[in-house]
């Protein structure tokens, strides 16, 4: 078998643990967690960092709030009703898993679609389970961002600098460049974060060089800055945290 190749079964056997051990793994064991779940399903743990999604965003609804009247140009804020805000802040609930879905099939096709320019024998459920576990440090983003906006407080409120854990964070505002937002968008410690997970879980599942997966692991995260360099061309409005 070379070096790239994967035979479901012939993993060691490894400990038994708890689902909610998988979700604390993450952060400070991703190689056990790879290993113990190689072969698993990708249901239970993507359900689970869709239902912390939403249970997260309306534990921290008043920071979500402050966030939404911030993004709304000044020149319109008057014309928003308190109901309408209320409005748009919980169709918020409604959204986030779905941005959470989607990026994590988009981050796990490129995973894949990467795997087999790589000549990696790479199937979809396998990078569909990398992506979804490496998509609960953004959990951890969502959380921090929110607790940062409650203490800050939403008067001078950026909502580019202020939810920023990157360089956007010290030159980041809404009035700067849309596709240099778009670019130092991705230098985001938590999406740096996420590739790091990704390039580990391909190479434990795939058995592969850290070169290999960690090229794959770049390439796709780099790609992510399209979206947001597409939707500032177009005017679109600023680039979300897709990743």
């Amino acid at each position: 078998m070379s070096e790239h190749e994967t035979v479901p079964g012939q993993a060691e056997p490894v400990e038994r643990v708890s689902r909610w051990e998988d979700y604390i793994d993450i952060f400070f064991s991703p190689v056990a967690l790879f290993v113990r779940r190689a072969q698993d399903r990708v249901g239970p743990p993507l359900l689970t960092l869709l239902g912390l999604a939403m249970l997260f965003y309306l534990v921290l609804l008043p920071a979500n709030t402050m966030v939404v009247r911030s993004s709304i140009p000044a020149e319109q804020q008057a014309q928003i009703s308190d109901n309408m805000l209320r409005i748009m802040t919980y169709v918020g609930v409604l959204t986030i898993p779905v941005y959470f879905a989607v990026s994590v099939a988009a981050a796990a096709f490129l995973l894949w679609l990467g795997g087999r320019i790589a000549d990696l024998r790479t199937d979809y459920s396998r990078t569909m389970l990398i992506a979804t576990y490496a998509a609960f440090v953004l959990l951890l983003s969502q959380v921090l961002g929110g607790v940062l906006v409650l203490i800050r407080g939403e008067a001078g409120l950026d909502v580019v600098r202020d939810l920023s854990f990157g360089p956007l964070r010290f030159v980041g505002s809404r009035d700067m460049d849309p596709l240099l937002m778009a670019v130092l968008r991705r230098f985001d410690i938590f999406f740096l974060w996420q590739a790091a997970l990704w390039a580990i879980g391909l190479k434990v599942i795939y058995r592969t060089s850290l070169a290999r997966a960690a090229l794959i692991a770049v390439a796709t995260w780099a790609i992510f800055v399209l979206p947001g360099l597409v939707s500032a061309a177009f005017n679109f409005g600023p680039a979300g945290r897709g990743g």
